[in-house]
């Protein structure tokens, strides 16, 4: 578990939950969100009630959720929408949202299907549907896409050969195909407007970060299209691709040696200079910060365990008035976990009847205003079927928190993608956050773990890395912590899978504290 435990007395309301959850064997979260709408939650945060509470038991729709939530079934597949004819299709999967005129909004569903495409559904100001149409044809298992500022839904193909097209949600333009954002196994899109980019996952064991950069901003026909690169302090590359459109033999993926590979790309967000985006195979959930160009681990299901709800990360979106970061799963126990910006983690609902067996939760999406959720159970039993949730969702904000007087407070943040191979060969890369009164404040950071004998059976915890350091004033530091050689020779992925960096922190008027953060080394 990750958690700050000052060993001096004025423990704060933050600091008890963090202490109680530690008692109850609770977890937190691999990293901090920082730096955007749940810039709160930078400190390590802890599974508990979540802003919501508790869910309840089954509604009418078989689904769980909190008290004063309640759930109503959109369309299904195959049933007629209408008014004009439209049988809603099979297999909903990404979804999006676009205010209209009139103060309604309309839903964008994708089909994950051999039949492909995208259908959209019109709802008036009071959340009836009113319309219900075809945005997209002749394509195969559109999974997710993303919407853009420009008010266009781009649907992707989850194929090796799959492209982006651009929708118009309205009906009134046909898609159009855009190669030159690449063509591969696409999963989803989210275009920071600042930095104007489109940032893309790709849904491979194997698969690739990419990053779009059109000639003419917001025109998509062309631009370069890059692949991602990850140093060991989370910083960025970009190494532009030789062959995007895949006209030779090599796949897009593989095309630039130094490229990093990422366990099934999945979901991705846009929210205030931020872009979250899910690894399903490692249970991840990743935060690339626009501006800065660093990647941080922001969730990590495994080093977690099973104490954590939230498993199988999949689609993610961001709550337009609370930011509230929602993550639906890719099997599982089928729920859409809550990372509030308080630091939280909850389960939020639950689909867990029979006729879910053998179904995902696919598309998690707001409406506009932020007052009701919609996301789909992909392949329930007689067909897909979009759902919709209405309650007190939380209509604001939340504010800056309140600096933790506990001295000296401090924050560790997990910098790249932690790797064995990097571990070993140079290190890992943590950023540590010092607030203090008394500077300076001297570090001691230690990275323990559990070593395997040669007969199978764990020893005590073991030391593998640690470094001393001083911060002169109250600010950000970056630390490598590095593996002494008579463990390198040694370690195994099973030796650090539950790794943890162990800080303590005393400041000059000799106040103490210590913070443990869960790092997985993959």
């Amino acid at each position: 578990m990750s958690e700050a435990e000052p060993e001096r007395k004025g423990l704060t309301r933050r600091g008890a939950l963090k202490a109680g959850a530690a008692a109850a064997g609770g977890v937190a979260i691999a990293g901090g969100l920082l730096g955007s709408a749940l810039e709160v939650a930078a400190s390590p945060a802890v599974v508990g009630p979540g802003p919501y509470g508790p869910m309840q038991s089954a509604d009418a729709n078989g689904m769980l959720l909190p008290q004063g939530f309640t759930s109503r079934i959109i369309a299904r597949t195959g049933q007629d929408l209408g008014p004009r004819p439209y049988d809603f299709h099979v297999a909903p999967d990404g979804m999006g949202t676009f205010k209209t005129d009139d103060g309604g909004f309309i839903l964008v569903s994708n089909s994950e299907s051999v039949v492909g495409g995208a259908g959209a559904i019109r709802f008036d100001s009071s959340f009836h549907v009113t319309d219900a149409y075809r945005i997209l044809e002749n394509t195969l298992l559109n999974c997710a896409g993303g919407v853009t500022p420009w008010n266009t839904w781009l649907s992707c193909e989850e194929v090796e050969t799959g492209k982006v097209f651009e929708c118009d949600p309205f009906g009134s333009k046909a898609a159009v195909a855009r190669p030159a954002l690449g063509v591969f196994k696409h999963e989803a899109c989210a275009v920071d407007p600042v930095g104007k980019k489109v940032y893309l996952t790709e849904d491979l064991g194997d698969g690739c970060l990419y990053r779009f950069s059109p000639d003419r901003y917001p025109d998509l026909s062309s631009g370069v299209l890059e692949v991602a690169t990850v140093a060991d302090d989370g910083q960025l590359g970009w190494v532009p691709l030789p062959d995007p459109q895949f006209t030779g033999v090599t796949p897009t993926r593989m095309q630039v040696p130094d490229a990093e590979k990422f366990r099934r790309g999945e979901g991705m967000w846009f929210d205030d200079g931020v872009v979250y985006f899910a690894t399903t195979q490692d249970d991840r959930v990743y935060a690339l910060h626009c501006e800065a160009q660093t990647l941080e681990v922001l969730y990590d299901g495994v080093a977690l365990g099973s104490a954590s709800p939230l498993h199988k990360t999949d689609n993610v979106t961001v709550s337009p008035t609370s930011g509230d970061l929602y993550v639906a799963e890719d099997g599982d126990n089928l729920q859409i976990c809550v990372v509030s910006a308080e630091g939280e983690v909850a389960a939020f609902l639950e689909l867990p009847g029979p006729e879910h067996e053998n179904s995902e939760l696919t598309g998690p999406v707001f409406d506009p205003t932020g007052h009701r959720l919609y996301f789909s159970s992909q392949r329930m039993t007689g067909g897909g079927a979009i759902f919709e949730v209405t309650g007190p969702f939380r209509r604001t904000r939340a504010e800056p928190e309140v600096p933790d007087k506990a001295k000296p407070a401090v924050k560790v943040r997990t910098l790249g993608k932690p790797t064995l191979e990097r571990l070993v060969r140079s290190g890992q890369n943590f950023e540590l956050t010092v607030t203090d009164e008394s500077p300076p404040v001297d570090i001691k950071a230690k990275l323990v773990t559990r070593l395997m004998r040669a007969n199978g059976r764990r020893t005590q915890d073991v030391t593998i890395g640690q470094v001393e350091t001083r911060v002169e004033k109250s600010g950000r530091k970056k630390i490598r912590v590095r593996v002494g050689k008579r463990h390198a020779a040694r370690l195994r992925k099973r030796d650090v899978a539950q790794a943890r960096l162990v800080v303590t922190a005393t400041d000059a008027e000799g106040n103490r504290r210590r913070t443990v953060k869960p790092v997985r080394f993959t």
